[in-house]
């Protein structure tokens, strides 16, 4: 029964990491941008200068190669979603399947979902515990 869950957890999880991994290139994209910024408006500064310049090709190709990235792990994302939401969709017991939605879908917390919903933590982590032994993974 263990392994079930574990299974299917890792499935269900897909989703979650990729998303965590999009939102983490984004903040560095949003880094680069701020970087590029800076370097096309050169300011005076009593700072050392750095060895080594960076140039803005560098910072271009940077920003370009991230945004292939994130959009790889976007197609691959999308296809996750609708196969977990199939998966979700089917669960008899919709109290569990609105856990697990928010969870792995929306991106909740436990907690937050509890506070959403108005369930208690212990009840969301009941229902979390057995939506997941009962996915039928596809």
């Amino acid at each position: 029964m263990e392994d079930i869950f574990k299974a299917n957890k890792a499935y269900l999880f897909q989703y979650r990491k990729k998303m965590e991994k999009i939102h983490r290139l984004e903040d560095k994209l949003a880094q680069i941008d701020s970087d590029l910024i800076v370097l096309k408006s050169p300011a005076m500064s009593s700072e050392p200068k750095s060895s080594v310049k960076i140039t803005l090709t560098d910072k271009l190709i940077q920003r370009e190669e991230l945004e292939d990235k994130i959009n790889t792990l976007l197609k691959y994302a999308r296809q996750d979603r609708t196969d977990i939401t199939r998966c979700i969709d089917a669960l008899d017991n919709q109290k569990q399947a609105l856990v697990l939605d928010r969870y792995f879908i929306g991106l909740q917390s436990l907690e937050e979902i509890a506070d959403d919903v108005s369930y208690s933590c212990s009840y969301v982590t009941k229902l979390y515990i057995q939506g997941v032994q009962s996915i039928s993974v596809v």
